[in-house]
């Protein structure tokens, strides 16, 4: 035979379904804007850095964080895109890169690679590479 719930603990019950909704809608509020993943904007007019991502990588992660703390900075100047591992096209790019995942791949506008960075950058350290490979003015 099935218990009824009393008015308090459906009451809790609520409240707590009530308190991980509005936890789970801000968690989706505060994610970082999606990246772009198609790759055939590589070699079209723009400089484009690529981010080989393996979602299951820490080192990954940490990369979309940076990338996340300077793309708005880089607007109209870079490309940010994301070839993930998991799926075809992003293995086939890691592949046809010869490079492993959580790693920066950057690209003149004519497509040429002109630099590739691992995932211990820093956000100094890529603002800098980002304008040096790029000719940009800080």
């Amino acid at each position: 035979m099935k218990k009824l719930q009393t008015g308090s603990t459906l009451h809790s019950s609520l409240i707590t379904i009530a308190v991980i909704i509005v936890l789970l809608g801000i968690a989706v509020y505060m994610l970082p804007e999606g990246f772009n993943d198609d790759l055939s904007m590589i070699g079209h007019g723009s400089n484009v850095v690529v981010l080989i991502q393996n979602k299951g990588a820490q080192q990954s992660m940490d990369l979309v964080n940076l990338l996340n703390d300077v793309r708005d900075d880089y607007e109209g100047k870079v490309i940010f895109l994301i070839a993930d591992s998991d799926t075809p096209e992003g293995k086939a790019f890691e592949q046809q890169q010869q490079l492993d995942s959580s790693v920066l791949v950057f690209f003149a506008p004519d497509g040429t690679r002109l630099n590739v960075v691992d995932y211990k950058a820093d956000e100094p350290g890529l603002r800098t590479t980002l304008n040096n490979t790029f000719r940009l003015s800080p």
